[in-house]
């Protein structure tokens, strides 16, 4: 075979191996490109919602079938608007911001407020413009801060019939409410409803409030030893009305909580307050979940919610958020927050009150424990010398 020969026969398989070459060049090339948009797409929707594990991370279901998932944010005694402890706990822009990261998570994200919220606090006693405020910061707040459900606590009835109604007319957000009457008859109060259907996708979720007795002159509260059985009367009367999962709010005492997971195993979830601690209980035959957040928002709940299609079992994944300074401030409700802020102080300047005065020098070592939970359950230095 001479040279011209070979080369005839060669030159062909040059021109296989270069393209193929050049093939696998573009085929390398686009599996990077490719790999890196997929990665790039996985960090958006699944690690910038949790950024740095401030709001937990998302549920890892079984694959038993087809799920439909929600979530709750519960909140529960909050009284100041801005964060406390010197800025290290709590605050209701940072409240905020844990809600925008779970809409971004999952857009049907619903925050609830159980009770607890107008009264009382120094800024609610302010007077703006010749009105004592009552409240009317915290409802300018929460609607910024983006409340979707709330119900009375006990404390709501501090203000007077019109303070409060007025206050629920400048609310935005649902209020919820299965036990409170006016006292003269048997229509709820103000502009409250008895229950909420809450429709996601097919699933049905009922929503229902309770409230713990407390004497008033205006209201009639359907009381602890009634409550049981007024609550399965009530629940009878919803027999045309379809639902797959249960919620009761509430602002009841523990031990009432408990005993409606005990007595009425048709609820699927207690969220509460009034208790000012965190609390999560599972009690029932059912093991029903009772959660509590602590007060002033020093820690929220993250109920991550799931029902199963196909086998109709409800599951709930449920976090205890620490909010801190690590949480940043959502600007909006920051602005609202701080305004409102401002605006009382000025009020209580304006009445010769020094609200930002310093009026002790303690001692090294010595603390004055005004705590909720210190004072409602013994003498502490700050209530002995406020008696004396």
């Amino acid at each position: 075979m001479n040279s011209n020969q070979l080369k005839k026969l060669c030159l062909p398989h040059g021109v296989i191996y270069s393209l193929l070459s050049i093939i696998i060049i573009c085929l390398t090339i686009l599996t990077i490109v490719y790999a890196s948009l997929w990665r790039n797409n996985q960090t958006i929707s699944n690690n910038y919602p949790v950024e740095n594990g401030i709001i937990g991370s998302r549920i890892s279901l079984p694959n038993d079938g087809q799920y439909i998932q929600w979530n709750f944010l519960q909140m529960n005694d909050v009284y100041e608007l801005l964060p406390l402890d010197r800025g290290r706990k709590g605050g209701l822009a940072r409240v905020a911001y844990i809600r925008k990261l779970l809409k971004e998570e999952n857009f049907h994200t619903y925050t609830i407020a159980a009770g607890d919220f107008l009264s009382p606090s120094a800024l609610s006693l302010s007077t703006v413009n010749g009105t004592i405020l009552n409240g009317k910061q915290m409802i300018a707040t929460m609607n910024i801060l983006g409340v979707d459900y709330m119900i009375f606590g006990n404390h709501e009835f501090d203000l007077t019939e019109n303070d409060l109604i007025t206050r629920m007319n400048e609310s935005i957000f649902t209020w919820i409410n299965t036990n409170v009457f006016y006292r003269n008859n048997n229509q709820l109060f103000g502009s409250s409803i008895s229950h909420k259907i809450l429709i996601i996708n097919t699933i049905r979720i009922l929503l229902i409030g309770l409230t713990i007795d407390r004497t008033s002159n205006y209201v009639r509260i359907i009381n602890q030893t009634s409550l049981i059985n007024y609550v399965k009367n009530f629940l009878q009367t919803l027999s045309n009305t379809t639902y797959d999962v249960l919620v009761a709010i509430t602002h009841l005492d523990m031990l009432t909580d408990i005993e409606l997971a005990t007595k009425i195993p048709q609820i699927d979830l207690i969220i509460g307050g009034h208790e000012h601690d965190n609390y999560y209980y599972l009690r029932g035959t059912k093991y029903i979940p009772i959660y509590k957040a602590d007060a002033n928002a020093f820690t929220v709940f993250i109920h991550r919610c799931a029902f199963n299609l196909n086998t109709k079992r409800f599951r709930i994944y449920s976090t205890l958020i620490q909010i801190t300074s690590e949480v940043p401030e959502e600007i909006n409700t920051k602005k609202i927050a701080n305004y409102w802020y401002n605006l009382g102080i000025q009020g209580f300047k304006e009445l010769g009150y020094k609200p930002n005065a310093i009026v002790s020098c303690l001692p090294i070592g010595i603390e004055l424990d005004g705590r909720s939970t210190s004072v409602r359950s013994f003498t502490t230095l700050l209530t002995t010398g406020i008696c004396e």
